[in-house]
């Protein structure tokens, strides 16, 4: 008999005091999505204590993002992986991608086949070089299955596979939506700020025009964030707020704008995105470009997708008949996600 479900972050990466990526948000997620089905637990560091602490299941150490040494980080893995894997013996545990490789020879090392062991995969990472794919052999046998965003990356693992989006919509009541006039912003661009991620294109492309944007997140990349600093500097309609922003601030931004743009190129244009789903979940329609990272933003009619961000016409796209549009749509997509979480009951074996 089945006795926890686990949702486990062997990583636990740690920036200054804070837990970057969406690692808190997949765990939040599952509990919510599960917790009345059967008994839930997350496992992480100490980082995890503030939001998850009645519901901890304790690894010992948080991986320090700066100023660690790669063997230090890497003796945190692993003895996070041992303490997970002697503590489950019987459990259903889905560790968050973090450290693919690592979690590899962290499996092949510590784990004993006395669980169920999920894991979910954002994209074909762990089988990317001939390398890679000998040392998943070894340990493919105490997979039980994958949770990925899409088949191409199912089938990479050639392990049992459930396509669901990062995030499982779960309607929240409490979450007041403005209307179109009442948002601060017309179009934002929130999370982490990455030269690939296309930014300063779309900065470029905004600026002196008649629409208001803001620009929120960490930059770790110098020399991006002094050309973006130098292209606002004297631009009215750009508001800039780099550094760290809390879930609550992040949020706050999606809800305060009326279209999210996402100029994803090279490796982010291939990845899912879970930036898309807060967005989308937030009722602020998508403008994108086209990418793997985007289909499901053209296949339910959730937003615009442009094929050149140069030849983009703002004017047809940000307005109010297009955006109430979107948002009819994205009521629809939402009434899916109670399919995708029966799905993914089914799947690792918690369905009542």
């Amino acid at each position: 008999m089945i006795k926890k479900l686990i949702i486990a972050d062997i990583k636990s990466p740690n920036n200054r005091g804070f837990c970057t990526g969406h690692f808190f948000s997949v765990a939040r997620n599952y509990y919510e999505l599960f917790n009345k089905e059967t008994k839930i637990l997350v496992a992480g560091g100490p980082i995890y204590n503030g939001q998850f602490k009645n519901i901890r299941l304790n690894l010992p150490y948080d991986i320090m993002i700066q100023g660690e040494s790669k063997c230090k980080s890497k003796f945190k893995y692993f003895r996070n992986a041992k303490v997970l894997f002697e503590q489950s013996h019987g459990d259903i545990i889905v560790i968050q991608q973090g450290g693919v490789i690592t979690s590899f020879i962290a499996i092949l090392l510590f784990y004993h086949k006395k669980s169920r062991l999920f894991l979910i995969q954002y994209s074909k990472e762990g089988v990317s070089s001939m390398a890679k794919r000998l040392l998943y052999t070894l340990v493919k046998y105490k997979i039980d299955g994958i949770i990925c965003p899409n088949d191409m990356v199912g089938n990479a693992y050639g392990k049992p596979y459930c396509v669901v989006p990062d995030y499982i919509y779960i309607p929240n009541t409490n979450n007041k939506i403005k209307t179109y006039s009442e948002k601060k912003y017309d179009i934002c661009f929130v999370g982490r700020i990455e030269e690939e991620k296309g930014v300063l294109d779309v900065a470029h492309k905004i600026a002196g025009t008649k629409y208001k944007m803001i620009i929120a997140g960490k930059i770790r990349d110098e020399s991006l964030q002094k050309r973006l600093e130098n292209l606002c500097l004297n631009c009215s309609n750009i508001e800039l707020n780099i550094g760290y922003i809390s879930d609550e601030t992040y949020y706050n931004i999606l809800r305060d704008s009326r279209f999210c743009i996402l100029n994803y190129q090279g490796e982010y244009s291939k990845r899912s995105s879970g930036v898309v789903l807060d967005t989308i979940f937030s009722d602020v329609p998508i403008v994108g470009k086209r990418c793997t990272a985007l289909n499901f933003v053209e296949d339910n009619n959730v937003g615009f997708i442009y094929e050149d961000l140069a030849k983009l016409n703002l004017d047809e796209v940000m307005n109010e008949a297009f955006y109430q549009k979107c948002l009819d749509n994205i009521k629809t997509y939402k009434q899916k996600h109670s399919e995708y979480k029966l799905k993914l009951a089914s799947f690792l074996g918690i369905s009542k």
